[in-house]
Formats: structure tokens, sequence, C-alpha cells
């Protein structure tokens, strides 16, 4: 009785959770600075890691960076394709740094994820990604972002 109790709660618990990331990983319906496609793999049990690698398209040109992460919360394991739109960049040097936020995500075979990423010079990205593989995502990552050329 007591442990059915619990696993209602944590049920409810986590329901609530993704409601509440999800909406806060929506991005503004405002033009944004510019716009990123994210290529990477993740894995995680509990604590997360992922790595891979991206294009900026920013005031007409490509730049091609790499990113790599670490976080808490999630099971499994995920190719991530994912696009974006980046707000606050206004010159290429603020792209670079580490990101910090949330994900939300379900991936069974293939599935959908969200996530907002905010570095310390303000740059935001707000990303949705399609998924392959098995996996749950919701927690706090922090992300190195790096420009490659």
């Amino acid at each position: 009785m007591k442990n059915n109790f619990l696993n209602s709660t944590l049920t409810v618990i986590t329901i609530l959770l993704l409601a509440g990331c999800a909406s806060m990983t929506q991005a503004p319906t405002t033009p944004p600075s510019a716009t990123v496609r994210i290529r990477e793999w993740s894995a995680a049990y509990y604590g997360s890691a992922a790595a891979g690698k991206g294009t900026l398209y920013f005031n007409g040109r490509r730049h091609h960076f790499t990113i790599s992460g670490l976080g808490i919360g999630g099971m499994g394991v995920q190719q991530i394709s994912a696009t974006g739109k980046v707000y606050n960049l206004h010159n290429l040097s603020q792209f670079s740094g580490t990101y910090h936020g949330i994900s939300t995500g379900l991936t069974l075979i293939e599935g959908k994820m969200h996530a907002k990423l905010t570095n310390g010079s303000g740059v935001v990205m707000y990303l949705a990604a399609e998924t392959e593989g098995i996996a749950s995502s919701i927690g706090a990552r922090a992300f190195e972002v790096s420009l490659t050329d």
C-alpha cells in the first residue's frame, strides 16, 4: 500500500515537472539573432554526458562549433538532431562559452526533446530536437560550446 502511494506520487511529480519544464523551453515569437543545427550523442544514468557538432547561421554566414556537456537527470542513450533559435547574439565572440539550462524529452526508438540554454554573455538558445534511441531526459544541463572556424 505504501509503495503504491509512493509510486503514484512520484508519477504525478514527474508529470508536473515535465509540463513546467516544457513551457520554459518555448522560444519567443520575436525574430532570432541566429539559428543553429546540432548533431550529438547523449548517454545518461541519473547523470548525463553529451558530445557533438553544430553549425551556427549568423549574419548570412555559417560557423562550425563543437558541443560537449554534462547534466543531472535522465536515463538511456540517444542520438539527437536539433535545430534552434539563438537570441541576444550581437557579435560572434559572444557565442562560445558555457551554457546552462534545462531539457525535457522522452525517446522510445524515436522521440522529441526541448531545451533552453543560456551562456554568461546572455546568449540564449532554444532547441527542438528529434531523438533516436531509448532515453528519458529531464534535468539541468551544462554545455561547453567552442567555435571551430
